[in-house]
């Protein structure tokens, strides 16, 4: 059972625009020379705020990539690609300490990671399928969707084995289509474990997964294009997989045009 989330002393930490300038400085003035913050976001309800960090390696010109989660109350997904940071809201101080001493070259190492063609075309999937309105989702197991986040999400156990669906994302029950596709599903769960999709929980037990736009799209212009995405896409997840999201584009596209 992940912790309950705390009530905030308003004193303590609101969240304000100076709130985030001095964390954004303070976690900055932490970071190695060669680690810089490529895109970062802050919790509206809490103090967590998550920064994707790009590390530079002298002996790569590949780029590796880390999520660095700062927050005062566990995360509810188990297994994420995340270096998590506990710290006393509104502690810049403090935070800043952890962060130098936590930041080392072998932490760096530990929780980074460099994106594959695999890792890359899926990416590219998703905000493709954002243009025509469309967005993943899985459907939870019962206890998980009761208990919203105070029960934790595996996402190598209950994600992987939970039900893929691909829908609109701004009607959830309108035009779902099942997905089997393991290894994709598997890439998915682990997008959202590295903070590249964030989640929307719906009804009938659904969990909405949608891009982080101010990640993914910073992300992508570190990295090499992909020419000819959908065979790819075909040659990584098969043409059935292919053909069940263009099939999906086309009925979005028709109901758009019928509702203009």
């Amino acid at each position: 059972m992940a912790k309950q989330r705390t009530t905030h002393d308003p004193q303590q930490f609101v969240n304000t625009a100076t709130d985030r300038r001095q964390l954004q400085l303070a976690v900055q003035l932490a970071l190695p020379t060669n680690v810089h913050v490529l895109a970062r976001n802050f919790a509206r309800s809490s103090a967590s705020s998550y920064w994707l960090l790009m590390i530079r390696q002298p002996q790569s010109n590949v780029p590796r990539f880390l999520t660095l989660r700062i927050a005062d109350h566990l995360l509810w997904l188990s297994n994420h690609d995340q270096l998590a940071i506990s710290w006393r809201a509104g502690d810049f101080a403090g935070i800043q300490q952890t962060l130098r001493h936590q930041l080392t070259a072998e932490t760096l190492q530990q929780y980074s990671y460099q994106l594959s063609t695999a890792d890359i075309i899926t990416l590219r999937l998703i905000l493709h399928l954002e243009q025509y309105q469309l967005i993943w989702l899985i459907q939870l197991a019962p206890d998980i969707a009761k208990s919203y986040k105070n029960q934790r999400l595996d996402l190598h156990d209950d994600f992987s084995h939970a039900k893929l669906l691909l829908g609109n994302m701004n009607n959830s029950s309108l035009q779902l289509v099942p997905v089997k596709q393991p290894a994709f599903q598997s890439r998915l769960g682990q997008c959202f474990g590295r903070n590249l999709l964030f989640s929307q929980f719906t009804s009938h037990r659904l969990l909405r997964l949608l891009p982080t736009n101010q990640w993914i799209r910073p992300l992508l212009a570190e990295l090499p294009p992909t020419p000819n995405l959908e065979q790819q896409l075909s040659g990584a997840y098969g043409t059935d997989f292919v053909r069940i999201y263009v099939e999906a584009i086309r009925q979005q596209s028709r109901l758009q045009a019928l509702s203009s």
